[in-house]
């Protein structure tokens, strides 16, 4: 009885995944129009009654979606990658990899939600709070996380982690307009500047190694 309950569970929890990588993906390529719980049914390859199931609303689908996205994009992003000792190019390799984080579908399909809240959709707009909540809490994790004790201890780093997270998600914004390679950012450099200007102590020996 308990392998039975076990192997329903699986199946759900299966189906679950199924039809959230296919709000996902809806909305990433699509865009928040396209992505009605009747086209994520067929794109998921569900009946209605077992996505109505996991999923009552719209919304509800649609934010689970980037949750279920951002956890796992995020994830998979800076695994098993190995972080410089060097604390100059540990804040060279952390804003890399933070900007590279902003660019990932998860990060788009949040603003096709933000858009949908702002023109039409106040119960979006209520669920969307937790979103960003959840999307800001990821990011300063995995922030924290690259830039390693050092420079978290810095008084100031709090606020510059904010200015830095705030900036280049504006940032990336541009690039819907202004398409370009990435990787050539000209406020990439700003934002390391602004990490190592944190570290006073620090910043001079970089200097004088100069």
């Amino acid at each position: 009885m308990i392998h039975v309950e076990r192997k329903q569970q699986d199946r759900a929890a299966q189906t679950r995944d199924t039809i959230l990588e296919a709000a996902a993906k809806v909305l990433f390529e699509e865009g928040y129009s396209a992505a009605t719980t009747l086209h994520i049914q067929q794109v998921a390859g569900v009946s209605r009654g077992r996505l109505l199931h996991h999923f009552p609303s719209r919304e509800v689908l649609l934010t689970a979606a980037v949750h279920h996205l951002a956890d796992v994009r995020i994830a998979e992003l800076t695994a098993g990658v190995a972080i410089p000792d060097d604390l100059r190019e540990r804040i060279r390799f952390a804003v890399a990899a933070m900007w590279e984080i902003t660019g990932q579908s998860c990060f788009w399909a949040t603003m096709e939600l933000w858009m949908g809240a702002r023109t039409a959709n106040p119960e979006l707009r209520e669920a969307l709070s937790d979103v960003e909540r959840r999307m800001l809490g990821v990011l300063r994790a995995r922030a924290d996380e690259l830039f390693g004790p050092q420079v978290t201890a810095a008084p100031d780093y709090l606020r510059t982690r904010e200015v830095m997270i705030t900036s280049m998600r504006g940032a990336r914004l541009a690039y819907t307009f202004h398409p370009r390679d990435p990787e050539t950012e000209p406020a990439l450099a700003n934002w390391e500047a602004m990490f190592e200007a944190i570290l006073p102590l620090v910043g001079s020996r970089m200097e004088a190694a100069e």
